[in-house]
């Protein structure tokens, strides 16, 4: 899945600029959008609920399981390793 087909599973969005795209969390009642909701390098999508949910809880609340937030690639990217 990409951003897009993402994003088409929330019913409002804005978007942030470079950071992304802020939503209300559909894992809990938001009055106000907590959700941040941007694209990885490598094409992963990356969710950020600053409310405390967690990422199991957000996309399984869209329908969708942790490894639809991954691309369908055969590419393989080196792993990040700490200075």
């Amino acid at each position: 899945m990409d951003l897009s087909g993402f994003l088409d599973r929330r019913q409002s969005y804005r978007n942030t600029g470079k950071s992304g795209y802020m939503a209300p969390c559909p894992a809990h009642d938001d009055k106000s959008p907590s959700l941040r909701i941007s694209q990885g390098e490598d094409g992963r999508i990356l969710i950020h609920c600053y409310a405390g949910c967690g990422a199991v809880d957000v996309v399984r609340s869209v329908g969708l399981e942790l490894h639809d937030l991954f691309p369908d690639t055969d590419q393989h990217y080196p792993a990040h390793s700490r200075p």
